[in-house]
């Protein structure tokens, strides 16, 4: 009698599993923009620089040291909660009395690692000539703010890279018709939780306003009117604050 040998056939198939990209998360920036006219600041009691302190070190407001920045003094942020709610509760209070304005409050959304930019402001055009005829080119002037946010799986934090442009048309240094445009620029890194805010200060200007007094009416006449009113040059200064926040969306 033969007898059959059954040899189970085994079959093996392998997959091969290639990773799928990852996404990189989305992170939410909110930014508040304000200017401070520190003439009325001071009318009012409150010295501004004093509220936000000085030096060279960027400070997020869980009271951390995330980086120095020696080569960029005029960025400094908030130290701890205190400090953060006693400076949001007097510009809210400069705001109400006239002493300051909120410029714009943005809301931007982008990828960790790609930018967002943003500009309160507007754009002139300058007729720049050259062999071929005049060409025009639009200069932007404002606020400008690129921001791009990156974030660290593991530290769980977003490191912020953040590069500040405030320009202004100069009328008074006018070249054939076209104004000058005076500019303040502060680049800064550094790394914080999501939610917490940091602030971007000490953007400083000096400009000079024309203030008319005399007798009413009498000071209007035409050529006359000189004889019985007066024009005075004040020194304004204002201080740009800037409020950054970032936030990870899950």
């Amino acid at each position: 009698m033969s007898r059959k040998l059954l040899i189970p056939l085994l079959t093996f198939i392998f997959i091969s599993f290639s990773p799928a990209e990852t996404a990189e998360p989305l992170i939410q920036i909110s930014v508040e923009v304000a200017e401070i006219n520190n003439n009325k600041a001071r009318e009012l009691g409150i010295k501004w620089i004093d509220t936000i302190g000085t030096g060279e070190v960027a400070w997020d407001v869980s009271g951390r040291t995330p980086a120095t920045l020696p080569e960029v003094p005029s960025i400094i942020a908030v130290g701890d909660w205190a400090r953060y709610s006693a400076l949001t509760a007097e510009l809210k209070m400069l705001v109400t009395r006239g002493a300051a304005k909120i410029m714009s409050k943005p809301k931007l959304v982008t990828k960790s690692g790609s930018a967002a930019k943003f500009l309160v402001g507007g754009e002139i055009p300058i007729v720049a000539s050259g062999v071929s005829g005049g060409t025009i080119e639009w200069k932007e002037y404002g606020v400008k703010m690129e921001i791009k946010p990156v974030y660290v799986v593991s530290s769980k934090t977003i490191y912020l890279s953040l590069d500040t442009e405030i320009s202004r048309l100069d009328w008074a240094n006018k070249v054939a018709n076209y104004p000058a445009i005076l500019t303040r620029n502060a680049k800064t890194e550094l790394e914080v939780k999501s939610g917490e805010t940091i602030t971007i200060a000490g953007l400083v200007e000096n400009t000079q306003e024309e203030q008319r007094s005399g007798i009413p009416l009498l000071m209007d006449i035409p050529i006359l009117g000189g004889l019985f009113g007066r024009i005075s040059l004040t020194n304004v200064e204002n201080t740009v604050m800037i409020f950054v926040t970032p936030q990870l969306l899950q």
